[in-house]
């Protein structure tokens, strides 16, 4: 017995050798490739589906300054899609080329404008998807811009250097784009403004009693105030260049009403019946219905060869594609802005 155990230990010892033998081999070759520079081979993850309601803004950027009251609004979306983008005061409607991308200037009006997008495209499985973002400009006439710097070359970089100066070139240019800090004033000096923005988020302003401009437009008529004139509690919009401490020098800074997300939707649907006052539509998102009644302020436009016309409401025919946009007040009331044909007209 005594044997047996023996000769099952001593066989237990030779195995762990072997394995152990085993596995600094498998070591030794994997470091030799590592140290060789050889890439072993490993598992790569399939890319990830961004789905099918995507949409993406390249300009403007969120919170810039602009000092014209007309803003291109550029992005990507789905190739094809209708892109319905929504101002202060208006709607206007585009569609994504070939890659996705797509651009559309939108009127501004001075001070805080909110522009909604909304993309519509099909997707694979003919179902119809949507996807919508935002993004907040400021518009002030009044504000002044810095000269813009140079940092040539940088289009057409290549070498180290000239990538280096592109580099260089893109900061330039970020820190020449004027910015607004909007938000709720919680502490304030002679210098410095502390505002907590909408999203909950502390920005510093730096302020200078001769070199920043105040304008209260919070009555009838707007009117020229001063720095020390800005209490706690004031909602503001900073206006003026953000340094590389996050700290905006404030030029311009009004102070204003509170603003509210406005309740715009954003709708495509197929036609189902005309009367002369209102049309049921059957949406396309999910196909329930809706009746879509218009006032003597709804902007109806056809559109056609990327081209679009304002038209009479009886031109809408059965079975035609519209997108219409609806605002809902605080009273939860619908008010139908602008209604798109996209029913090319018959010959």
């Amino acid at each position: 017995m005594r044997k047996e155990v023996l000769w099952a230990v001593i066989a237990g010892i030779v195995l762990g050798l072997i394995v152990a033998f085993g596995v600094w081999r498998v070591n030794s070759k994997i470091s030799g490739k590592k140290e060789a520079g050889i890439s072993l081979a490993t598992p790569t993850p399939e890319p990830q589906d961004i789905g099918s309601s995507t949409i993406v803004l390249n300009k403007p950027e969120e919170n810039d300054v602009v000092t014209t009251d007309t803003v291109a609004v550029s992005g990507l979306t789905k190739p094809s899609a209708w892109v319905i983008l929504s101002g202060e005061d208006g709607d206007y409607t585009a569609q994504a080329d070939t890659t996705g991308g797509f651009s559309q200037n939108v009127d501004l009006i001075p001070g805080i404008n909110q522009i909604k997008v909304t993309a519509f495209y099909g997707s694979p499985n003919g179902e119809n998807s949507y996807s919508d973002t935002q993004v907040l400009v400021v518009y002030s006439s009044s504000f002044q811009t810095k000269t813009a710097l140079s940092a040539s070359p940088a289009a057409n970089a290549t070498g180290a250097s000239d990538i280096k100066k592109k580099v260089a070139q893109d900061v330039v240019n970020a820190m020449n784009q004027p910015k607004a800090y909007i938000g709720t004033v919680t502490d304030i000096t002679d210098s410095t403004i502390q505002i907590k923005t909408t999203d909950s988020q502390i920005d510093q302003i730096s302020i200078s009693a001769d070199k920043t401009s105040v304008t209260n437009s919070t009555g009838t008529t707007p009117k020229a105030i001063k720095t020390t004139d800005i209490a706690i509690g004031d909602f503001i919009v900073a206006m003026g260049y953000v340094s590389g401490n996050s700290v905006l020098s404030a030029q311009r800074i009004l102070v204003t009403d509170a603003i509210n997300e406005p309740k715009i939707t954003a709708t495509e649907a197929k036609v189902a019946s005309v009367t002369k006052k209102a049309l049921t539509v059957t949406k396309i998102s999910d196909n329930s219905q809706d009746t879509v009644t218009p006032d003597k302020n709804t902007d109806i436009e056809a559109v056609a060869n990327g081209a679009s016309k304002v038209v009479k409401f009886s031109s809408i025919s059965t079975n035609d594609t519209i997108i219409y946009v609806v605002t809902t007040d605080t009273k939860s009331v619908n008010t139908v802005r602008s209604i798109f044909d996209l029913t090319p007209p018959q010959s």
